[in-house]
């Protein structure tokens, strides 16, 4: 079963439309396939397309993207095709491996500070 978790949401931002400039050209292959077999797959689905095109509309909307996040792994589920992309994709979306990249979904109000390893302190000029 395809848990929907913070990656998997992140991915839906992404086929969204939201951008991810730190992509390895690699990253950046794979999320173009899984957007179109996302999109060739919804199409047909009133329900998930919806899903789709609100998040395309709005990515920064928390719900929206995580809808369309809940389609993709219900999809996934079923296509074999689509679990591969979206297994291949995590890695870029985790904080774990020697290529961190990390996504902020959602409204922030204040700093974010996104990091793998931090050796000392962190002065925000507070």
């Amino acid at each position: 079963m395809l848990v929907v978790d913070q990656v998997l949401i992140a991915i839906a931002a992404a086929v969204a439309g939201k951008a991810v400039e730190p992509f390895t050209e690699g990253a950046v292959d794979l999320l173009r396939r899984l957007r179109g077999a996302v999109i060739a797959r919804f199409r047909r689905d009133p329900e998930p397309h919806a899903a789709l095109e609100a998040a395309q509309i709005d990515y920064d909307d928390t719900e929206a993207v995580a809808a369309l996040a809940a389609h993709i792994g219900a999809a996934a589920e079923h296509d074999p095709g689509l679990r591969r992309l979206v297994e291949e994709l995590r890695p870029y979306f985790t904080s774990g491996g020697p290529e961190v990249v990390n996504t902020v979904v959602g409204e922030v109000s204040g700093n974010v500070v996104q990091a793998r390893d931090i050796v000392g302190g962190i002065d925000l000029g507070r």
